[in-house]
């Protein structure tokens, strides 16, 4: 992009607005600083791409530049979707700033070589009426856009825990055992699973946020001959003295796969 200072420009605000919006502590923070990778450069290049070897105004490339970005969060949802771990900040981050540097470069390479940029129209001068409804008008967008974007905690909002067990595929040889947490925040788990008399209870210890699922695999020792009961039994280790929180149980041995 060598001789084209407003894509190396846009190549550098985007990496600016994608570090801070994932350092930045506060999700207000975040959004604000990712505001203009959002609402502007990925339209703002791609424009530049698919209009190098023209000359559109200023005006147009403006609107371009606003419309081309809202196509890019529409369609980037769709592809986050399928990678792993959903959509994220840090995916969101990292597909816009791709969209952003891969889009300059296409249009670095389109150019001629004497490319100017259009002309600024001049600036208005409103009088004082039209430029506090302006001001106005800015701030209530960027209080919408704050609010939708910033998740809202539920004060009253009652969560739950899901836990279930099944039977390993031939229902021989041990559990799968699923822990869903729908609460309002982090919670530590910890997990008891008994294995029928004689043999020792195993357990496993972790943190599930708010929407995350864990599922847990366990073995019996040896091939049970008979039907063998498992009991497990899960604890918060925030609530301590507590007793269990969620217990389930299953069958497994010979005849009892499937239940």
């Amino acid at each position: 992009m060598r001789g084209f200072r407003d894509l190396r420009r846009a190549s550098a605000l985007a990496a600016a607005s994608a570090m801070l919006a994932l350092l930045l502590p506060t999700d207000v923070l975040s959004l604000l600083a990712a505001l203009p990778l959002i609402f502007f450069l990925p339209g703002y290049a791609i424009a530049a791409a698919a209009f190098a070897r023209g000359r559109i105004s200023f005006q147009h490339t403006l609107v371009l530049s606003v419309g081309l970005s809202l196509a890019t969060l529409a369609l980037g949802g769709l592809v986050l979707n399928y990678l792993p771990g959903g959509i994220r900040a840090g995916w969101w981050a990292l597909l816009l700033f791709a969209v952003v540097l891969g889009a300059c470069r296409a249009a670095a390479v389109r150019r001629p070589r004497r490319w100017r940029p259009s002309q600024r129209p001049p600036l208005p001068r409103p009088n004082p009426l039209q430029a506090g409804m302006a001001a106005g008008g800015a701030l209530a967008i960027l209080a919408a856009v704050v609010l939708a974007f910033v998740p809202l905690g539920a004060a009253n909002a009652v969560g739950y825990t899901e836990m279930w067990i099944k039977p390993l595929d031939g229902g021989n040889a041990g559990v799968e055992i699923g822990v869903g947490n729908a609460e309002q925040e982090y919670v530590p788990y910890r997990l008891f699973v008994r294995f029928g008399d004689g043999e020792p209870p195993q357990g496993r210890q972790f943190y599930l946020a708010p929407g995350e699922t864990r599922k847990v695999r366990l073995v019996t020792e040896g091939e049970p001959q008979a039907a063998k009961l498992i009991e497990a039994a899960l604890f918060r280790r925030d609530r301590v003295g507590s007793g269990a929180y969620r217990r389930v149980s299953t069958w497994i041995g010979p005849g009892t796969a499937g239940e």
